[in-house]
């Protein structure tokens, strides 16, 4: 376990500070089960190019799992469920989280260290729709997904950019969704991807179907491979996106009901 950093006294009085107090929740053993498995058979896995089977009805054939796909790329899949969580908590998550260091921190304490929204404008904005607070912005990001501190830039997508049937978004076949091409702060430089958060409403809840696609990435409007041909992304990759999608997005489960009721007004 990470050893979770001092706060100040200004992040002390926030009145969210408490939630970085908090165990993280533990990852259900079948989710460990998995991770400690090894790699699916990448036949199971979702090609990016057929990422709209998303919206099909039922599961596809592997809804938790990673492996590297034969073309060199990396792929990793979660299914969460989040009981007691709305639709519109997850994209009210989303929006808020990246106007404060300490709203990212408190996701995943021992390893988030910021998400810093580059169009607070956009958030701030009443007129604009929940989901689409996010759509369409920037989070410049700290975070250790197992290697140690690394910057990523998420440009997040309305997803029809990301050649996604927007159309569905906000039916029962997608509740809400969440996209975005994340890069190294230097384009061209560290490992791409494509990532998405699927939501689907269930009872008493929400589940929430997670995607990465490693060594994709937006090019003039496309998703294009950019990993080169003949190289690999090393296992231990997505392996380690995937260990860290299992903890986070389960601790996210865990505060994001009380948070939304106590938070929500506060911007």
């Amino acid at each position: 376990m990470s050893q979770r950093p001092v706060l100040t006294p200004e992040e002390r009085a926030l009145s969210y500070a408490k939630y970085y107090d908090l165990p993280i929740t533990p990852i259900p053993q079948e989710k460990l089960a998995i991770l400690e498995g090894g790699p699916i058979d990448p036949s199971l896995a979702l090609k990016i190019e057929d990422r709209n089977d998303l919206f099909l009805p039922g599961y596809l054939p592997c809804e938790t799992g990673y492996c590297v796909m034969p073309n060199g790329t990396g792929y990793l899949a979660n299914r969460t469920e989040m009981p007691g969580v709305t639709p519109e908590m997850f994209e009210w998550w989303f929006a808020w989280h990246g106007l404060n260091d300490m709203r990212y921190r408190i996701w995943d304490p021992e390893d988030h260290f910021y998400a810093r929204q580059q169009n607070p404008d956009k958030v701030l904005d009443p007129s604009v729709p929940m989901r689409e607070k996010t759509w369409g912005t920037v989070h410049h990001v700290l975070e250790d997904v197992g290697g140690g501190p690394d910057e990523l830039i998420l440009n997040f997508r309305y997803p029809h950019e990301l050649g996604y049937d927007e159309s569905k978004v906000g039916t029962p076949a997608c509740a809400t969704m969440m996209c975005a091409n994340g890069h190294g702060p230097v384009p061209g430089q560290g490992v791409a991807a494509i990532m998405t958060h699927m939501v689907r409403e269930i009872e008493g809840g929400i589940e929430l179907r997670s995607r990465f696609w490693i060594g994709y990435g937006l090019v003039d409007g496309q998703v294009v491979k950019l990993l080169p041909d003949g190289v690999s992304v090393p296992p231990v990759v997505p392996m380690g996106l995937f260990a860290h999608n299992l903890k986070e997005f389960g601790h996210l489960a865990t505060i994001l009901p009380s948070l939304y009721a106590e938070e929500k007004d506060r911007w």
